[in-house]
C-alpha cells in the first residue's frame, strides 16, 4: 500500500472514531474495505492503536501507586516495575474488534441491506427495484441487466459476476434467485451453504468457482469450475453432487444449439428483412443477406455438430482453447452483387448486429478482437447454408491448426472491429479501401465474407459471440452498404 493510500485511511479512521464522515462517506469507506483485503488490515490497526492511544489508566494507575514514606521511617524496598496486565490489551482489543465489526457488518444490520453492487461494467438496466449505481449497498430486490457485467458481493463473502442479459432477486446474505440469464459465482470458505435458485432447482456451494444458467422456461445448466456444488432438482429427482470439470445440463444447450425450436409466447414481432436493394441516400445503396442469392451460416470444428446451422437465427463465432478444441467456430455470409454490376464501388461498410447467444461465460473472454476476411477463390462463393460443414467450407481445411481462422492463402484480410466485455446488443461496422477494392474486383456477382474471433477464452466454457442472421425474427440481418460512382 502507497503512503498517501495509508496516510488517507488514517484520516479516515480519526474522523470515523469521531462520528464525522457523512453517510456517503461512510458507505464509499465500507465498499474499499470490504474489496481490498491490505486496506481492510491496515484500518483495524489504526483502529487498535487508536483505542491503545485513547485507553485512560489513571484510575489503574492511582490504585498501584505507592503511598509517601514518612519522615522517620528508612527508606523503604525499591517498588517493582509495573507492568501492564493482560487485560489491558484484551480490552484494547476487544475495542478495535467491535469497531471493525460496527463498520464491516452492523450497517446491512441495522438498514436491511445484505449486499453490495462492487464492479458494474458497460451495464445497462431495466426494470430493476435495486439501485444500480456501483458501490451501491443492496437490500433484498430485484436487479435486471440488460448490458454488461456486473459483479455483486454479499455479506457473507459469497461474490457473483452476472452477465446480460440476466435477471437476479437477492433475496438475503446466504441466497439469491436467478430467474433468467448467466452467472458465475465464486464462494469463499467462510459462506459454505450459499444457494441460488432458480425455476426448476436448487444450486447449494460448499465453496467452490461454478457457473449457473436458467431460462424462465425452468432449463438450466450448471458447471463447476472448482470445488463440489450440490444441485436440488425440484421435479423430486435425487439430487446431485459434481465436483470439478462436471456438469448438469438440463434443456439448456439443447435449447441453445436449436434456438429455433419450441414456440416463444413472449417473442418480439418478426422483423422484415429487406429483400430489395435499398437507396440509403447520398449516393449509397444497401443490400442484407436476405437479397437475391445471399446467405448466412458457420461452421463447429466438431463432427457431432448439427448441419442446420443455416437455419438459425444467428451465427456463432469463438476461439477455443487447446483443451477444447470442437468447439471453435467461424461465420459465412455472402452478398448477391448483381444490381451493381458494371459499377464501381467508391466505398463500403458492412454492418453485422450482435445478438445474445447464451451459450458459455462473458466472465472467460476479455474484450475481443474480429477479424472479416474475402474469399479469394470465387468458385468457392457457390456454397449453401444446408451443406456448409466443417468437412466442406470454402478457405477451410478440416485439419487447419488454426481452427479459429482461414487459411491465409486464400483469403484477403479486410479489417477488424472489437467487443468490448459483456456486450450482447448493438452494432459493428467494418468500413474501408480494402472492403470496396475487394467488393470491385469481384466478377461472379456474389461475395463471401469470413468472420472470426481472434481473441481466445481465458477459462474453458467461455462465450460464444453471435450475430444476428437473414432468419431472425428481430434483429436485422448482415447488411452490405456501398457507394457507387
Amino acid at each position: 500500500m502507497k503512503p498517501a493510500d495509508e496516510f488517507r485511511l488514517m484520516e479516515l479512521c480519526e474522523r470515523y472514531a469521531d462520528e464525522k464522515l457523512s453517510a456517503a462517506e461512510v458507505t464509499a469507506l465500507e465498499a474499499e474495505l470490504r474489496a481490498d483485503a491490505e486496506a481492510r488490515a491496515f484500518f483495524a490497526k489504526a483502529l487498535h492503536q487508536r483505542a491503545e492511544l485513547c485507553f485512560d489508566d489513571s484510575w489503574h494507575a492511582a490504585m498501584s501507586a505507592t503511598p509517601a514514606p514518612d519522615a522517620g521511617h528508612a527508606e523503604p524496598a525499591r517498588p517493582a516495575p509495573l507492568r501492564t496486565p493482560w487485560w489491558r490489551y484484551g480490552i484494547t482489543a476487544a475495542a478495535a474488534a467491535c469497531v471493525t465489526f460496527a463498520l464491516v457488518w452492523l450497517p446491512g444490520l441495522r438498514d436491511g441491506t445484505v449486499a453490495t453492487l462492487v464492479r458494474a461494467q458497460q451495464c445497462q438496466w431495466a426494470g430493476s427495484s435495486l439501485p444500480t449505481v456501483e458501490g451501491a449497498r443492496l437490500k433484498p430486490g430485484m436487479l435486471d441487466l440488460m448490458e454488461g457485467l456486473a459483479v455483486i458481493r454479499f455479506d457473507s463473502g459469497a461474490e457473483l459476476v452476472l452477465e446480460a442479459p440476466a435477471t437476479v432477486e437477492v433475496m438475503d446474505g446466504m441466497n439469491c434467485k436467478l430467474r433468467r440469464g448467466t452467472l458465475v459465482a465464486e464462494v469463499p470458505p467462510q459462506a459454505k451453504g450459499f444457494s441460488i435458485d432458480t425455476k426448476d432447482a436448487k444450486v447449494i456451494d460448499w465453496g467452490t468457482k461454478f457457473g449457473l444458467s436458467a431460462g424462465e422456461d425452468g432449463k438450466y445448466l450448471v458447471q463447476v469450475m472448482e470445488g463440489l456444488v450440490e444441485v436440488d432438482d425440484k421435479s423430486g429427482a435425487q439430487s446431485k453432487k459434481l465436483e470439478k470439470g462436471q456438469r448438469v445440463d438440463h434443456g439448456w444447450s439443447q435449447k441453445q444449439m436449436h434456438p429455433s425450436a419450441g414456440d416463444d409466447d413472449d417473442a418480439e414481432p418478426s422483423r422484415w428483412q429487406p429483400s430489395i436493394v435499398m437507396d440509403a441516400g447520398d449516393g449509397w445503396r444497401a443490400i442484407t443477406t436476405a437479397f437475391g442469392r445471399g446467405k448466412d451460416s458457420y461452421i463447429q470444428s466438431s463432427d457431432k455438430a448439427p448441419h442446420d446451422f443455416g437455419t438459425h437465427p444467428f451465427f456463432r463465432v469463438k476461439h477455443s482453447r487447446d483443451t477444447k478444441p470442437d468447439l471453435n467456430r467461424k461465420g459465412y455470409i455472402a452478398f448477391d452483387l448483381s444490381q451493381f454490376s458494371g459499377r464501381q464501388i467508391e466505398d463500403a461498410e458492412l454492418v453485422l448486429t450482435i445478438e445474445p447467444s447464451e451459450l458459455g461465460f462473458a466472465s472467460f473472454v476479455p474484450d475481443s478482437t474480429f477479424a472479416v476476411y474475402g474469399v479469394l477463390d470465387e468458385s468457392q462463393d457457390a456454397w449453401e447454408e444446408s451443406g456448409l460443414t466443417w468437412q466442406q467450407a470454402p478457405a477451410h481445411d478440416p485439419l487447419q491448426p488454426e481452427r479459429n481462422l482461414p487459411l491465409a492463402a486464400k483469403v484477403k484480410l479486410l479489417g477488424k472491429f472489437e467487443i468490448a466485455q459483456g456486450i450482447n446488443r448493438g452494432t459493428r461496422k467494418l468500413r474501408g479501401k480494402d472492403l470496396a477494392d475487394f467488393l470491385s474486383a469481384d466478377t461472379n456477382q456474389i461475395a463471401t465474407l469470413i468472420i472470426c474471433r481472434e481473441t481466445n477464452e481465458t477459462q474453458d466454457s467461455g462465450l460464444v459471440h453471435a450475430f444476428a442472421t437473414k432468419e431472425n425474427g428481430t434483429r436485422s440481418a448482415p447488411m452490405l452498404r456501398v457507394k457507387l460512382r
